[in-house]
């Protein structure tokens, strides 16, 4: 008789994933204690099986996790062993990894279609782990994440499937529920279990976790559809109820379906040349000379409508949008200066915004100086405003170098609404900043309120000391800009002197206010220009 030799993974091959797992241990070597796990139990996830008050209460079976970290090198050892279809553990935590979860909630789903049954899934996501990982470090926050996997673990029921979905996120299916409040009661068990892990860094926190819950097949059929569900909610939970539940609604999908349409729409607008700089001009306060501009975004529609950045939020709030926005203002601008010095228009400084997104990509020094080297304009000419929220954001100086590389081509540095933000005189120290510009805020009361005009002078006063630019913002009448004079602040801008004008009239404002005219002290040309 003649035999055939059949590669194992070819025999692991013809079985689902519960069988492969089985035919793992089967054939995997004996465990040096002498101890082999039984058919079907999770070895990732060693425990003994216990009841917690909550689950007592719906009369789910659960586990409680003995309390020991799972063995990171036992796991990673036996994941090299595993074939390409069987689990493959997270690393840090011993959990599921995101598409091996995915894997075993499909199959838990095709059961469940074929009895009738009802599952649920929950995405939670921890609320307060980046602040977590900038204050402690990542150490600390590989810790929590081990030590809320191994807590989590504790309250699952027999049949239940966790894994962690990358980051700060895990995932969870509970098998068996009995009705949404069965689900609730588990949820609210959970999200105690994660913000304890987190206390321990973070005393103070009241919670440490959101979560999102789709119900099946209420809220979606297959598994994309439920894991879809729950994300829509755990971002609905994020924003309105932190540290809380949200299940799933079907408004939600319709908001998403909105925030994605404006985002395409935006998008298509960039690609077809209705998004423009529009140019407010910068004044010389001593003189009342034009300096410069600040360039603003605004959306020109065909039927000449225009749109302001408070019209388009919800794009500047999508990182990936505000990306292609800033490369787009950059390349219009610096083709807007070559135009005006080919018609005879006087050097000018230009001021773009820059968001935390586009300043922690490693090559935005260098996409800004291949702009302006392609249409021959020296960086001198250009300042790259930011708010003091982005720097509160560099907790690895990853900003801070991309900053330090855009002065060292060149370019200036203006921390933009200062005195709004936290740890100003730290970001003063720390960063090389060429102009603050004071917020509009401390300015509108300027001639009424003490507490501003005390303010604004102290940092004029700083600003001296340090030989740094002062700039104001929303000028607005000739009382606030004589006060200014007074107080030595170096550039206003405002609706005093011009609101922001497309590029054809900012060019020619600029001609016209560049030359100092003593007979019109007061007066400057405004445009009718929204």
């Amino acid at each position: 008789m003649t035999r055939t030799l059949i590669p194992r993974d070819n025999i692991l091959a013809l079985y689902n994933s519960s069988g492969q797992d089985t035919l793992q241990l089967l054939s995997a070597p004996a465990d040096p204690s002498g101890t082999q796990p039984e058919p079907g139990m999770d070895v990732r996830q060693p425990g003994i099986r216990n009841r917690s008050k909550s689950a007592a209460k719906s009369g789910r079976s659960v586990k409680h996790y003995k309390g020991q970290t799972p063995d990171a090198n036992r796991i990673a050892g036996t994941a090299d062993q595993q074939t390409p279809g069987s689990a493959r553990p997270d690393i840090l935590t011993g959990l599921y990894d995101r598409r091996h979860f995915q894997d075993q909630c499909a199959e838990l789903v095709g059961q469940a279609r074929a009895a009738g049954h009802r599952l649920a899934l929950i995405l939670m996501g921890l609320d307060r782990f980046k602040d977590l990982n900038n204050a402690h470090g990542y150490k600390a926050g590989d810790e929590v994440l081990a030590d809320i996997a191994r807590n989590l673990n504790a309250l699952l029921a027999d049949g239940d499937r966790i894994g962690r979905f990358g980051g700060d996120e895990f995932a969870l299916l509970l098998s068996s529920p009995s009705d949404e409040s069965d689900v609730m009661s588990a949820v609210r068990g959970l999200l105690e279990a994660a913000t304890g892990a987190m206390r321990r860094y973070m005393p103070g926190l009241k919670s440490g976790a959101s979560a999102g819950i789709a119900l099946f097949p209420d809220h979606g059929s297959e598994v994309d559809e439920l894991i879809q569900s729950a994300d829509m909610a755990l971002d609905r939970a994020k924003i309105e109820t932190r540290g809380q539940a949200q299940i799933f609604e079907p408004h939600m999908r319709d908001a998403t379906l909105d925030r994605l349409g404006k985002l395409a729409g935006f998008r298509k607008a960039i690609e077809n040349g209705e998004i423009k700089p529009f140019y407010q001009p910068q004044m010389r306060l001593s003189d009342r000379r034009s300096y410069g501009f600040e360039a603003l975004a605004r959306w020109v529609h065909a039927d000449g409508r225009i749109l302001h950045p408070a019209d388009f939020k919800i794009a500047l709030d999508d990182p990936d949008a505000v990306v292609l926005l800033g490369e787009h203002m950059l390349r219009s601008v610096s083709q807007d200066l070559r135009h005006w010095r080919s018609i005879g228009i006087p050097t000018c400084k230009v001021s773009v915004n820059a968001a935390a997104p586009e300043l922690r990509r490693g090559d935005y020094a260098e996409k800004v100086a291949s702009f302006f080297a392609a249409n021959k304009v020296p960086l001198s000419q250009l300042t790259i405003e930011i708010t003091e929220s982005v720097l509160l954001d560099d907790m690895t100086s990853k900003i801070g170098r991309t900053l330090s590389d855009l002065r060292k081509l060149g370019a200036s540095i203006s921390l933009d609404d200062f005195g709004t933000g936290f740890a100003s005189l730290t970001h003063l120290k720390s960063y090389a900043v060429d102009q603050i510009k004071i917020d509009r805020s401390f300015i509108v009361h300027l001639m009424t309120d003490a507490h501003d005009r005390a303010i604004v002078r102290a940092t004029l006063s700083l600003a001296r000391g340090l030989g740094i630019r002062t700039i104001a913002e929303g000028v607005e009448n000739a009382a606030q800009l004589k006060s200014l004079q007074m107080l030595g602040c170096d550039y206003g801008q405002g609706y005093f002197f011009s609101p922001a004008l497309p590029a054809d009239q900012a060019g020619a404002y600029f001609a016209a206010h560049r030359a100092y005219q003593k007979a019109q002290l007061h007066q400057f040309v405004v445009p009718s220009v929204v």
